[in-house]
């Protein structure tokens, strides 16, 4: 059947200890598995519901009435408890699934098998969208349960139970309660088998140690805070309490320069602040939250500021048990925010027995509204879109209008233009230029401050192909600021371009630690393991960035690629069908149709993206042609791209799009042209 999107409610059973039993009496297993169908096929017709398939000893369906689903439950629940064989756990979510082919896809089937698995047995456990729709219903009873973090589900989920005569639901409400066992007579029998189990996770996790790709990814996913280095810490936004909430920009600035300056200490682990900002404004428990981000520690606070006072309230958490180590509140005038902040991170270090290096201790005057200028910079920079981007560089530009003498603002200056450049903002000549200036003049003014290493490299790797100056103003940045997220992930694209894959690879994987929930660098390691031909591992990296923001720019597309690379021509159409940035959306379509033998919408989109983007982006056109097989057409807009320096020749070396190209004596001279080695 044809693919459609449409609300469903989907409903996922599951037998308790069915797995267990299954070790010890297959016979009795496939028993149960019979009498399971039975009592639920006709129940779930009866409700109009549709029997989708079985998973194992589960079972998943769907409604197209949510009270249905949960009546069918009932019905399901009471005729399982009053025949006393077995229990069922059951799980309901109702939202926008894929139908394809007697199959359903999609966050709602994810979400209803996640709360399946939490319910307890006997019971019927239901997400927020199913109480709301049911309960106006006067034979449906419903209570909330607890607020869970389903695993691949951004967004924390509310989590009810359905209470009905004959369906179990224990008063604890606790899914880790300990299930009613199906038989009491294999007892033994199950202490085998657990330790027989024991053994072999033993040895599948030695395998898996000595899997450099598991223990990459572990290094960068693991999160769990009993685990977690002691001497590490996240800062968490503070929240804005000042009735202008325009000032939000204030206390996310202070949070940052906190955050700034606790990472210069070396034995401290900071976490950068993309992964600690993604917590901005949810409602979501502390030892969770450190949990996720591997930490020990948290910082968190309220910012009130009106006039020129503030007020600054921060307490410093013990991730494992959420006690306070230490709080305070500080009344302060604005011209004394360095100093505040030199403050708290001193009673920080303090109480994790650290030394700070180095604060500020500048008596000179602060320029409170440069000093907001700045920040407020920072704030539409971090968001990266063209319109934020550009509101960002204006607020630099404001701050060096005031004071032509802060590296600080050069160096962030330079920034933005990179980004505008490297994105196709603006002019890329015009942008790179800009920001190679800005650069230099921030380094002149201060040569201490990373940023202007930072922005240095980046110019010299993405626009003049100077590997060597790049890689030297990258080790000057790493020198100042060794736990830079930012400088580490650099670092790795730069070896990732010049073909060190696998020091690119460590270095991402460094850079993950540090900021853990970045999606950006999710990406740069597929890229990494992609170039080396590990597609399945990159599509794991390409995924996690799908995770945290679903519509991670390129993320869809660069896994639809991999797809196509591997064959999955189905799974890639759909990839390239959700990204939402329009140029690498057409770019995408373009490779998909024609694997997929669709010549008149391949066509059809290459004369599109030739009509809109040619001019910004030659380097994209000369990987469909040769994806198509082109190649002479393919080295012209090669050439084109090599001589108005695109940026995106930065992936030229082992592209796997120009796998075609690859044993022309063309393609070698190019490389040898950008300088980048043959091997």
């Amino acid at each position: 059947m044809p693919q459609s999107r449409q609300l469903a409610a989907i409903m996922f059973t599951d037998i308790v200890g069915y797995t267990a039993l299954m070790g010890e009496d297959e016979q009795k297993a496939f028993e149960l598995l019979r009498k399971n169908r039975h009592i639920q096929q006709p129940l779930i017709k009866e409700f109009n519901g549709r029997w989708i398939k079985e998973l194992g000893d589960g079972v998943m369906a769907s409604f197209n009435s949510v009270s249905d689903a949960v009546n069918a439950a009932i019905k399901i629940q009471q005729a399982c408890n009053a025949a006393k064989d077995f229990q069922l756990r059951i799980g309901i979510h109702s939202g926008e699934v894929v139908f394809e082919d007697d199959d359903v896809f999609g966050d709602g089937v994810n979400i209803a098998s996640r709360i399946q698995a939490l319910a307890t047995p006997g019971g019927i456990w239901i997400s927020e969208p199913v109480h709301n729709n049911v309960a106006n219903k006067n034979d449906i009873v419903t209570e909330f349960v607890k607020v869970e973090n389903l695993k691949n589900v951004r967004e924390p989920v509310r989590i009810y139970r359905v209470k009905a005569e004959g369906v179990e639901a224990p008063d604890h409400l606790t899914s880790s309660a300990k299930p009613r066992s199906i038989s009491t007579k294999f007892k033994r029998r199950r202490m085998r088998l657990a330790i027989l189990s024991a053994v072999i996770i033993i040895l599948a996790t030695t395998y898996f140690v000595n899997n450099s790709f598991r223990k990459t990814l572990k290094e960068n996913t693991s999160s769990n805070v009993s685990g977690a280095i002691d001497k590490s810490i996240a800062v968490l936004p503070f929240v804005n309490m000042s009735n202008d909430k325009d000032q939000e920009y204030f206390s996310d600035g202070l949070s940052e320069e906190l955050l700034n300056l606790l990472a210069k200490i070396p034995e401290l682990k900071v976490i950068g602040r993309t992964s600690s900002f993604a917590f901005k404004g949810k409602n979501e428990d502390l030892r969770s939250i450190a949990e996720k981000l591997g930490v020990a520690h948290l910082l968190e606070g309220t910012v009130r500021k009106e006039g020129n006072k503030i007020r600054v309230t921060t307490s410093l958490i013990k991730a494992t048990d959420g006690s306070h180590l230490w709080s305070e509140t500080y009344n302060r005038d604005l011209d004394s925010i360095f100093k505040l902040q030199d403050e708290i991170a001193e009673a920080v270090v303090q109480k994790l027995k650290l030394k700070l290096l180095a604060v500020s201790s500048d008596t000179a005057p602060v320029n409170i509204e440069l000093h907001h200028l700045i920040l407020k910079g920072k704030f539409f920079h971090n968001r990266l879109d063209k319109e934020n981007v550009a509101k960002a560089v204006d607020f630099y530009e404001q701050a060096l209008a005031l004071d032509s003498s802060n590296a600080l603002a050069w160096a962030l200056a330079g920034a933005g233009y990179v980004r505008q450049a490297y994105q196709k903002y603006i002019d890329q000549s015009e942008g790179y230029e800009k920001a190679r200036k800005a650069a230099m003049k921030a380094i002149a003014l201060n040569e201490n401050i990373a940023a202007g290493y930072l922005t240095l490299g980046d110019i010299k790797m993405k626009y003049d192909a100077d590997w060597k100056g790049a890689q030297t103003a990258f080790e000057k940045a790493l020198n100042l600021e060794p736990s830079n997220p930012d400088v580490v992930n650099l670092n790795g694209v730069l070896d990732q371009v010049t073909g060190s894959l696998n020091k690119a690879i460590e270095l991402t994987s460094r850079a993950l630690a540090l900021d853990p929930l970045r999606p950006v660098f999710y990406n740069n390691q597929g890229t990494n393991l992609t170039y080396a031909k590990r597609f399945e591992e990159a599509n794991v990296f390409y995924k996690k960035a799908l995770e945290i923001d679903p519509q991670f720019q390129r993320s869809h597309m660069y896994l639809g690629r991999n797809y196509i690379l591997q064959g999955k021509k189905d799974l890639a159409l759909a990839e390239m069908q959700q990204e939402n940035v329009e140029v690498f959306k057409v770019f995408g379509l373009s490779l998909i149709y024609d694997a997929l033998g669709r010549s008149k919408e391949a066509d059809e989109n290459l004369h599109d993206f030739l009509l809109r983007y040619r001019n910004e982006w030659p380097y994209l056109v000369a990987e469909i042609y040769a994806f198509r097989g082109e190649k002479d057409a393919s080295f012209e807009w090669l050439g084109k791209a090599y001589s108005r320096k695109d940026s995106w020749l930065l992936f030229l070396k082992d592209d796997p799009l120009l796998k075609n190209l690859w044993l022309d004596p063309r393609y070698e001279e190019l490389l040898k042209k950008r300088n980048l080695p043959l091997d």
